[in-house]
């Protein structure tokens, strides 16, 4: 089987651990990333990204991994909850998450207080 790919840096120690054990699974049962789409319903680029530590997994394709070489997914799920909140952070609020700044009557911009209107 080929080496996988090093995991981005920037990757929570929680998340590398995940990731990780979804890789041992993967490898222990020599499942090509189109076997896992195939047993999992989560497509081989999905699964491309979860491995590599692009993109956090689903719980349920944790699950259907855990489920499909007979492992324990416990482990890996508790991994996955709180490498969640580790992994909403590292994304941090982009411009489609800010509210939009509303202007009043003279078209002069209110504050995040104005967007709700409190005064």
């Amino acid at each position: 089987m080929p080496r996988s790919k090093a995991l981005p840096a920037e990757l929570d120690p929680h998340a590398q651990q995940l990731v990780t054990g979804l890789r041992r699974l993967k490898d222990r049962d020599e499942l090509t990333l189109r076997h896992l789409a195939a047993k999992t319903g989560y497509s081989a680029k999905s699964w491309e990204r979860y491995l590599g530590g692009t993109s956090l997994p689903p719980r349920e394709a944790v699950e259907a991994l855990a489920r499909i070489t007979g492992a324990d997914p416990a482990p890996l799920l508790a991994l996955r909850e709180i490498a969640a909140d580790s992994w909403d952070g590292r994304r941090g609020r982009s411009a489609a998450d800010t509210p939009p700044v509303e202007k009043d009557p003279a078209g002069r911009a209110g504050g995040p207080a104005d967007a709700v209107g409190v005064r």
